[in-house]
């Protein structure tokens, strides 16, 4: 077997263990490697000051400086320029209906007070009085 044969057999680092490391998040191929003939060692790269100065700016990613525990892959992989989720509509919980109309049967300074204690739902509970929503 020549030697180019032997080094297509030798697998690469990164096919051995994927994973990224605990201590910088980096996977192994970009690590220093050192092999003083027991087997490499991979080192981290020791980061420059204004990376440690954008990862602490980042809450993703300044557990690697605090000492804190890593948030969720989920979190530590967010796209953090992406714009909040948009607020679902309001809607009157069916509980709030049931209750309406039996309120609606008493005395209408009954159900004017009981309105004014449910601003959010006045305006559909009043057209539910008119006949105009359906369940």
């Amino acid at each position: 077997m020549n030697i180019a044969a032997a080094h297509m057999l030798e697998p690469e680092p990164i096919e051995i263990d994927p994973r990224p490391c605990e201590l910088c998040g980096r996977t192994i191929d970009q690590h220093e490697c050192v092999d003083q003939g027991e087997g490499p060692e991979f080192h981290c790269f020791p980061d420059d000051d204004i990376v440690a100065q954008w990862e602490l700016a980042d809450p993703r990613d300044a557990w690697r400086h605090t000492g804190e525990v890593p948030p969720a892959a989920d979190v530590r992989n967010s796209d953090i320029s992406a714009r909040p989720a948009k607020a679902p509509q309001y809607r009157t919980p069916q509980s709030t209906v049931d209750a309406f109309r039996l309120v609606a049967g008493r005395d209408v300074a009954h159900l004017r007070a009981w309105l004014g204690n449910r601003p959010k739902d006045a305006p559909y509970l009043l057209s539910l009085l008119e006949g105009q929503a359906h369940d």
